[in-house]
């Protein structure tokens, strides 16, 4: 399963609408794989909650901790970017999205997300984290 990177963030910063929802899916997922931009874009969140919420640089550390021992698999951009593009180019939606995408055909699996848009967009790849719970199998 590929797993955005704002079910890391509601899971361990404890977004009190998204927490269980997203600490569900972490913890039913057999394998999590990101792309390997993943680690700029939770860092760009956690630098977002020290900034606006708050949060110590202690805590985001250890949050980013926390979600490095939670992926099994990174995937290099390497070998995601043109797909990730021509999906961008295809679809009108920013790059740093498709990655997870990209990243989801390459794996032969879906993204769990809570991004709306990405959904409406790749219907068929994308599952809520709730349809990921609903349908009652690891992955």
């Amino acid at each position: 399963m590929v797993v955005d990177t704002m079910v890391f963030a509601y899971a361990l910063l404890g977004v009190e609408e998204f927490r269980q929802d997203a600490t569900a899916t972490l913890e039913r997922a057999d394998t999590i794989s990101v792309p390997d931009s993943f680690r700029v874009e939770m860092a760009n969140v956690l630098w977002q909650w020290i900034k606006h919420r708050k949060v110590s640089i202690e805590t985001a550390l250890q949050v980013m901790d926390d979600t490095e021992s939670l992926i099994s698999r990174t995937l290099s951009g390497e070998s995601l970017w043109e797909r990730a593009l021509a999906l961008a180019v295809n679809s009108d939606h920013p790059v740093y999205d498709t990655y997870v995408i990209a990243a989801a055909e390459m794996e032969n699996t879906q993204v769990v997300s809570f991004d709306k848009k990405l959904k409406a967009i790749f219907p068929d790849k994308v599952l809520t984290a709730a349809e990921f719970l609903s349908a009652g199998t690891k992955t």
